[in-house]
């Protein structure tokens, strides 16, 4: 087969990951406003703030850069720094009653935020370290 004739089936599946992407960001971004419209309306209901450290698989500066861009425009979150020699990003959270599932949140956005930058190989699996990084 020649390497340019699946060219439009590659774009579309990266087209879909991208949208697919995009509608889970608007779910999360609605969810999170919502829990600080809370918060504001009800005075010192929930706050639990807390200060994690979340490994990345994100290898390249651009997609480090786009991780940070959707944390920080998450409401209730806020990305501090990122620890370079072993990607990782120090990230403030407003209502972190618990770390584990806090930590699961972010690492659910970063594989789907890689699933749609990363280029699909010709058998529609991604491309790059799938597993490379453990999150613990």
């Amino acid at each position: 087969m020649r390497r340019g004739t699946d060219l439009p089936s590659r774009l579309l599946r990266r087209t879909l990951r991208i949208m697919r992407f995009a509608g889970y960001f608007a779910v999360q971004l609605v969810q999170a406003n919502f829990v600080v419209v809370r918060e504001i309306v009800t005075p010192g209901s929930g706050l639990c703030p807390a200060i994690v450290r979340i490994p990345l698989r994100a290898r390249t500066d651009g997609e480090i850069v786009w991780m940070v861009l959707f944390v920080g425009l998450t409401p209730g979150t806020l990305p501090l720094a990122i620890d370079r020699p072993a990607p990782a990003m120090f990230v403030h959270g407003m209502h972190v009653h618990d770390e584990t599932a806090f930590r699961l949140r972010l690492a659910t956005l970063e594989d789907r935020l890689l699933s749609a930058l990363r280029p699909a190989t010709a058998d529609g699996r991604q491309s790059g370290p799938a597993g490379d990084n453990d999150r613990g």
